[in-house]
C-alpha cells in the first residue's frame, strides 16, 4: 500500500469521525435525558442550599431578638451566609446548564475541528497542526467529563455529610421556633421578659444554642464550597495531569512554542 493510499484512507476515517461526532455524538451529548442523573444530583444540591438559606435567614431573625449583645454578632454572621449560599447556587446552576452546552460544543465543534486539523497535518510537513489537534481533542474530552466526574465525587462526600446537614437544618428550624415569639416582640422588652419566663430556655441558653447553630452552618458551608466549587477544579487538574502522564502531551502548553534559550551572559 502506497503512502498516498494510506493518507487517503486516513483522511477518509477522519472525515467519517468528524461526521459521526457532528451527526450522532453531538445530539446525544446535548440531550437532557443523557444527563438525567447529573440533573437529579444538581437539583438535590440546589434544594439543600435553598433550605440552608431559608433556615439561616429565619434563625438570624430570631437570634437577633435574644436579649443582650452576645447574640447580635451571631445573627449578623448568619445573615452573611446568604451571600455564600448565593455563590454556591450560581455555581450549581452554571454546572446544570454547562452540561449540555459543553457536550454540544465538544462534539459539534471541537472534535470535528480537531479532525480537520489532523487532516491538515496529514498533508502538511509541519507537525504543529497534528499536535494542536491532539491537544484540542484531549482537552475537549476532559471538559466533557469534568462535571459528571466532579458530581460523582461530590455525591460521595455529600452522602457522608448528609446527616450532619439535615441536623443543621433541623437545629436551625428548632431555634427559629423557640425564638419566633421573641422576634415578634422585638420592641417590647417587658413582653420579651414574659416570654422568657414562660420558656424553659434562658437568654444565655438560647445564645449558646445560637452559637452551636452558627458552628454547624460554618461546617456545612465549608462542605458545600468544597463539593460545589473546589472539587470541579481539582477534577479538571487531575484530568490534565492524567493526560500528560498517559500521552506525554501537556494540554496547557501551546504547540510549536519553543522555550527561549538563556544567553550565557544573562
Amino acid at each position: 500500500m502506497t503512502d498516498r493510499l494510506k493518507k487517503a484512507l486516513l483522511a477518509l476515517l477522519l472525515v467519517l469521525a468528524a461526521l459521526a461526532s457532528l451527526l450522532f455524538a453531538a445530539p446525544f451529548a446535548s440531550a437532557q435525558d443523557t444527563h438525567a442523573r447529573d440533573y437529579a444530583s444538581i437539583d438535590g444540591k440546589i434544594e439543600t442550599v435553598l433550605k440552608l438559606t431559608a433556615t439561616s435567614t429565619l434563625a438570624s431573625a430570631g437570634i437577633s431578638a435574644i436579649p443582650g449583645d452576645t447574640a447580635t454578632p451571631i445573627a449578623e454572621k448568619l445573615t452573611d451566609f446568604t451571600e455564600y449560599f448565593l455563590l454556591i447556587l450560581c455555581v450549581l446552576y452554571s454546572e446544570k446548564y454547562l452540561i449540555t452546552m459543553i457536550g454540544a460544543a465538544v462534539f459539534r465543534y471541537l472534535i470535528p475541528g480537531a479532525c480537520a486539523l489532523l487532516l491538515v497535518g496529514l498533508f502538511a510537513r509541519s507537525k504543529v497542526w497534528s499536535a494542536l489537534a491532539a491537544k484540542i481533542a484531549l482537552f475537549a474530552l476532559a471538559a466533557f467529563f469534568i462535571i459528571p466526574a466532579s458530581l460523582r465525587v461530590s455525591d460521595a462526600i455529600d452522602a457522608s455529610y448528609q446527616a450532619s446537614i439535615d441536623a443543621t437544618i433541623a437545629q436551625a428550624e428548632e431555634l427559629s421556633g423557640e425564638t419566633s415569639e421573641l422576634a415578634d416582640a422585638a420592641d417590647d422588652s417587658g413582653r420579651i421578659r414574659s416570654i422568657l419566663s414562660r420558656m424553659a430556655e434562658t437568654a444565655d441558653t438560647l445564645t449558646d444554642k445560637a452559637a452551636d447553630t452558627l458552628n454547624r452552618f460554618v461546617e456545612t458551608l465549608a462542605v458545600m464550597i468544597v463539593t460545589s466549587c473546589v472539587i470541579p477544579i481539582l477534577v479538571l487538574l487531575f484530568f490534565l495531569w492524567l493526560i500528560k502522564q498517559l500521552t506525554g502531551i501537556d494540554p496547557a502548553a501551546f504547540p510549536g512554542r519553543r522555550h527561549a534559550k538563556t544567553s550565557p551572559g544573562a
